[in-house]
């Protein structure tokens, strides 16, 4: 392109300014029936979670889960002593130390993890 055929082109384009319109949006309004979904906390107190404490993984072959037996013990990956995790409904929820009452384990929880950042 020359120089005059470069000019000609720009000169085109400002004669052809878009025309700009500002936008206008419907008023955001609830829909109908919005103020019978208000649960009280009473609802989620009868809720049901599964809870789970999480001592370790192990990863095995076939072969060597088919050769357990009463007496076998399988390595996991944390040193013993070592905090366990508190899974709620298969989510990592908290950590605490392995405590053993009466009969029983329990977790004494140390710390509960921020959501998100697990």
């Amino acid at each position: 392109m020359t120089e005059d055929e470069i000019k000609e082109f720009f000169s085109r384009l400002e004669e052809k300014k878009p025309e700009v319109k500002k936008v206008q949006f419907p008023e955001l309004v609830p829909p109908p029936g919005l103020e019978r979904l208000k649960i009280g906390f009473d609802y989620l107190e009868k809720i049901i979670v599964s809870v789970e404490a999480q001592l370790g993984q192990a990863t095995l072959k076939i072969k060597d889960i088919l050769g357990l037996a009463e007496g076998s013990v399988i390595e996991l990956d944390r040193a013993a002593g070592e905090s366990a995790d508190l899974l709620v409904n298969q989510q990592r929820f908290a950590r605490g130390e392995v405590v053993v009452i009466g009969n029983n384990f329990g977790i004494r929880i140390d710390s509960i993890y921020e959501a998100g950042k697990m």
